[in-house]
């Protein structure tokens, strides 16, 4: 039987050397401090942190044996956090750099991974190559995630440089710690002898195969609004990295869930990090001819795993952070009928990690009724695959998971692979009817997440998201977790008003648009003697003697009676007054003050504000008085 070439061979890209600062996930641009204000920076040498060394050798023994043939980088275990690596640089208005050069000798290129990801507001992110024509970020507070894990890169070659901005109003809030850098290395050209098939790598963007087509050539015309759901997927392993391709699914209740249907062979096998898989949509050419420099990509981070099945190689997964409406995307339609073979077809995806191309089947695809032996040892039922000999284009490593449409425009399928090239043309695609219900659990199969209602279609189209209102939860605690009750609330940024926290400190927020930027400032200022004793005053006393020094520094804020921004005799004063009752309230202070003193809401990120009660320097204050 023969034995096909199966597309785990995601292939290594190299960025332009201009300055890119719209890629990657969601960032702000710009550039960093060291590169606009270079002669400042300069007084500071920076020597490369010492990284263990890449084994190129064992890697590609690793990809031999255990047919990780998938890999363009493979990872080498750190721990570089703010405290113990890097350079501080004090700016003289109080703000404050740090600076982290990372090299990986022989390098083709450097991503970093972060387990701890913490962004203050106003801080800034930014990941550069030495010379700074390459520039990823700026990545802000609205990166920040629930697991605090995050993913920078790719900068080409074997150094790079990251820059972190603090502001002094921010100082000591941000949490930056990598623990793995992907080592991008060039993979060998594979070719066996006696095959008649071939594994291809690539270094570089526009490195794909010359005989591929972009899909805004003349070939691609029919198919433009469905590649709008058709992203490049960066999979993140433990094991390493790799391209895929992909496209959002539409399901019959028509509510935006963001269902994102690929291959599963992308990372079966393999431990995935799912919350680092990156999205690129409209990764592609504005017309037919290849660009000559590289055009720039919307991207999304994060994704949970739904369903997938080796017989009819599909995975299905959510991306989690909420896609930009201005990303223009589109959830494609799907037709799942046991019986329908399209007298045309199409795949749109992305060969070799390289921008948007389509690739064309002019004739009936047929339904393959034979076992398909793939060249990883894993064996496809008959009937399981469609079997199409494309006319225009060809796929390649990357290609893996596009989606195969049929002259609706409606997903029927997606590559599992086949022997393409630039001479041959046969390809593989798994079937949506039997991807539908043959599994035997929801996470085997496709019709509990495409059909959550019941209704049974055999077809449905696409959705494009509109602008709808969503809700988002906060809370507020103070230092020892409690939730703090009774804080006022004031919203600003298109939607005004006040809400108050209950007793545990939590709050809702509804009908919030993704597109706008809303800021909430909580304010709590009632019963200003409330936990401020005899006590307090004593701990301050000893505090500014020198006796007993406070060291906490949201105790230090909390002593800060009369918000002269220092601990002094001054504050004393104030707190005496308050329990002599002579004051009802603080003259210059608010009963509570809080950090951040405003917060802006982001789909992604459940805001937490942190509260401490003036004059309370003993922890005694109730959270909900």
């Amino acid at each position: 039987m023969i034995k096909y070439f199966n597309l785990k061979a995601f292939v290594f890209l190299c960025c332009c050397c201009l300055i890119e600062s719209t890629l990657a996930q969601i960032s702000e641009g710009g550039l960093p401090y060291s590169l606009t204000q270079k002669e400042v920076v300069a007084r500071q040498s920076l020597s490369a942190e010492k990284i263990p060394p890449f084994n190129i050798k064992k890697v590609k023994e690793e990809d031999r044996k255990s047919n990780r043939s998938f890999r363009f980088a493979a990872p080498i275990n750190v721990q570089y956090n703010l405290d113990n690596a890097g350079e501080w640089l004090e700016l003289e208005n109080g703000d404050r750099l740090w600076r982290l050069k990372v090299q990986s000798k022989g390098a083709l290129g450097l991503f970093l991974l972060y387990d701890q990801f913490y962004l203050p507001k106003g801080a800034k992110l930014y990941m550069y190559s030495e010379d700074g024509s390459q520039v990823r970020g700026a990545y802000t507070y609205k990166n920040n995630k629930e697991s605090g894990r995050f993913l920078t890169g790719m900068i080409k070659g074997e150094t790079a440089m990251l820059e972190y901005y603090e502001p002094v109003a921010e100082r000591g809030q941000g949490q930056i710690q990598i623990y793995n850098v992907m080592h991008a290395y060039e993979k060998e050209v594979m070719q066996n002898s006696d095959s008649e098939f071939r594994v291809y790598s690539s270094e570089a963007y526009g490195d794909a195969l010359d005989c591929h087509v972009n899909v805004n050539c003349n070939a691609g015309a029919d198919w433009q609004a469905e590649k709008k759901g058709v992203a490049r997927i960066i999979v993140v392993v433990e094991e390493g990295m790799g391209y895929c391709s992909g496209s959002l699914i539409n399901n019959t209740a028509n509510d935006g869930k963001q269902y994102f249907l690929t291959a599963n062979h992308c990372s079966a096998g393999f431990t995935p990090l799912y919350d680092m898989w990156r999205f690129d949509f409209n990764y592609e050419t504005a017309g037919c001819a290849n660009p000559t420099v590289e055009p720039t990509y919307d991207s999304v981070l994060g994704c949970t795993f739904k369903a997938a099945r080796q017989e009819s190689d599909f995975a299905l997964y959510e991306i989690m952070t909420p896609i930009p409406l201005d990303y223009n995307v589109q959830l494609n339609g799907w037709n799942r009928s046991v019986s329908f073979v399209p007298p045309l077809c199409a795949y749109v995806h992305h060969p070799a990690g390289d921008i948007k191309k389509i690739a064309v089947e002019n004739n009936s695809a047929t339904i393959h009724p034979i076992q398909i032996n793939w060249s990883n040892d894993v064996s496809t039922p008959g009937n399981h695959h469609f079997k199409i000999n494309l006319d225009i284009g060809t796929i390649e490593g990357g290609s893996s998971g596009s989606p195969l449409f049929d002259s609706n425009g409606r997903i029927i399928g997606q590559l599992h692979g086949g022997n393409a090239d630039c001479d041959i043309f046969i390809t593989y695609a798994g079937r949506i009817a039997k991807s539908w219900d043959e599994g035997t659990t929801p996470e085997t199969r496709l019709m509990d997440w495409l059909d959550p209602i019941g209704t049974g279609a055999i077809t449905i189209d696409a959705f494009e998201p509109v602008e709808t209102g969503y809700s988002q939860t906060g809370q507020i605690i103070n230092t020892s977790g409690e939730g703090i009750g009774q804080v006022t609330l004031q919203i600003s940024g298109g939607l005004t008003g006040t809400i108050v926290t209950d007793s545990s400190g939590m709050f809702t927020l509804n009908n919030l648009s993704p597109n706008q930027t809303y800021t909430i400032t909580p304010i709590k200022n009632i019963n200003a003697n409330n936990g401020v004793s005899t006590f307090d005053i004593v701990t301050i006393q000893k505090h500014i003697l020198g006796v007993d020094p406070i060291d906490a520094p949201y105790t230090l804020l909390a002593a800060d009676a009369n918000n002269s921004g220092t601990v002094t005799t001054f504050d004393l004063v104030e707190l005496r007054k308050l329990v002599l009752t002579i004051y009802s309230e603080f003259p210059q202070n608010l009963s509570w003050r809080f950090v951040p003193e405003s917060v802006d809401i982001h789909p992604a990120v459940m805001p937490v504000i942190i509260g401490y009660k003036i004059g309370d320097v003993t922890g005694d204050a109730d959270p909900n008085n």
